[in-house]
Parts: structure tokens; C-alpha cells; sequence
């Protein structure tokens, strides 16, 4: 991970994963059960194990799925809750001139309305579109600025999304917490990191904030944006060695 902080925030790049991290609830997971029972969790397991790349996993489980999109986008829109602190740290970041970017293998159109209903800042979105199968079902098709790599395999690595994003001098702040996000952590100068998240960054000696929530998230943030890079409030092995 880079040291470095920015002198003000149009240095700063924030990019968070949806899905888990910007909601309250695993909204896909619900979903999925909802639409398809337990057919979905052997896939999960394969993407926690690593034998199968997540955004396959994805497309594999939403290839299960039978409901009209419409139906899908919308009880999908209807159950995400933005996590308490969100919309403050959105606003902070955008009014100081940060960039912000959601990353998500998760549907445009549904990220959309939940942005829509609750009001939130306007950000930069890169995220998913499904498209339907002949014989039923769905494929996704991820943006194009996913890009390839080992772990995350063809067109499904967020951290190319992040390198095509990243400006000269920029700092990059990552919020995540899945499989899919170890590729954002690698890319970033800070972390915030909940869930499986924590594990794959304690794995890999990566420094990392566990994420409780946004309000605390900002404060964090700030103080390490204020000293410049330095802090010794991240924990890099097991979530429990202070750097």
C-alpha cells in the first residue's frame, strides 16, 4: 500500500463496493435466496474458496434466476438501506472536491433507484447489466472498465477500474467488504474493510479500518487525510496488530 495522503481533497479518489458495504444488509444474498433457494450457495462457497472468481459466481447465480428484471431490480431497490453515515460522508467528500466512484458487480439499474429514493449525492457509478438468456435466466455483463486479472479473472478485477480511474497525485480511500473488493484494497493508500474483506486484507499484511460505520469511517478518514498518511488506528495482521 502507498503512504500517502492528500494535500486536499481533490487529491482524493474514494471508491466504495455496494453491495454490503454501502447497505446495510447483503441485499444480493437475500435475493437470491428469495428468487432461487439454497441453488445459489454452492456457487458461494466456490467464490470463497477461491475456485471460482466472484464476478462468475455472480453471473452463475443470476443465470439461476426466472423472475421478470423488473420484478428483480425492484425488490432489490425495495430492500437496500444506505449504512447510517453514508450520505454525510458523501457529502463532505464531494463538496471538498473529492472524486467518489461506486464499483459494483451489482445491477446499474437497481443501484440507481436506491440512490434515486434516498436522496443521495451523485456519484460516479460502475456496475453491472443483465441481460436476458434464451432459455431463461439472466447473464451479467460488467462495465468495461473491470478489467482482467489473475485472481479475479477476465473483465471482473475492480482494482482495474480503480487504476483507469486514478489520477496523477491522487490518493485512493476503498471501502469494501467481500472477495470481490481485495482487489480495490491492494489499489489504495487507506482501507475500510468489513466482513470477508477483513480476513483476505489481514491475509495479505494489508493495513486496514475495520468498517463499523460511515460516521466513524469520515472521522477516520479526515484525521488520516489531516496527518498526512500516518496511522497508527489501522491494523494490518488478524485485525488486531495496531501498525
Amino acid at each position: 500500500m502507498n503512504e500517502r495522503a492528500p494535500r486536499h481533497l481533490e487529491q482524493l479518489l474514494l471508491v466504495l463496493d455496494y453491495d454490503g458495504t454501502v447497505t446495510v444488509d447483503e441485499c444480493n444474498e437475500i435475493i437470491l435466496q428469495r428468487f432461487t433457494g439454497d441453488a445459489w450457495r454452492p456457487l458461494e462457497a466456490q467464490a470463497l474458496d477461491g475456485t471460482l472468481t466472484h464476478a462468475e459466481c455472480f453471473r452463475q447465480q443470476f443465470a439461476l434466476v426466472k423472475a421478470p428484471r423488473d420484478e428483480l431490480y425492484a425488490a432489490m431497490a425495495d430492500l437496500a438501506e444506505p449504512a447510517p453515515g453514508l450520505a454525510s460522508l458523501l457529502d463532505w467528500a464531494l463538496a471538498g472536491g473529492a472524486r467518489v466512484a461506486v464499483i459494483s458487480v451489482g445491477f446499474r439499474e437497481a443501484i440507481e433507484r436506491v440512490w434515486e429514493r434516498h436522496g443521495l449525492p451523485p456519484v460516479e457509478l460502475y456496475a453491472s447489466e443483465l441481460e436476458a438468456l434464451p432459455g431463461g435466466g439472466y447473464t451479467v455483463v460488467l462495465d468495461d472498465l473491470f478489467g482482467d486479472c489473475p485472481r479475479c479473472g477476465p473483465g471482473g478485477c475492480k482494482g482495474a477500474t480503480v487504476r483507469a480511474l486514478r489520477q496523477a497525485g491522487d490518493a485512493v480511500a476503498a471501502f469494501g467488504d467481500g472477495v470481490g473488493d481485495l482487489c480495490l484494497a491492494r489499489e489504495a493508500d487507506i482501507v475500510f474493510a468489513r466482513g470477508v474483506l477483513q480476513r483476505l486484507c489481514a491475509a495479505e499484511g494489508i493495513a486496514y479500518h475495520p468498517l463499523t460505520n460511515f460516521a466513524t469511517a469520515w472521522t477516520q478518514l479526515a484525521r488520516w487525510i489531516d496527518g498526512g498518511g500516518q496511522d497508527a488506528a489501522m491494523t494490518r495482521e488478524k485485525g488486531t496488530d495496531a501498525r
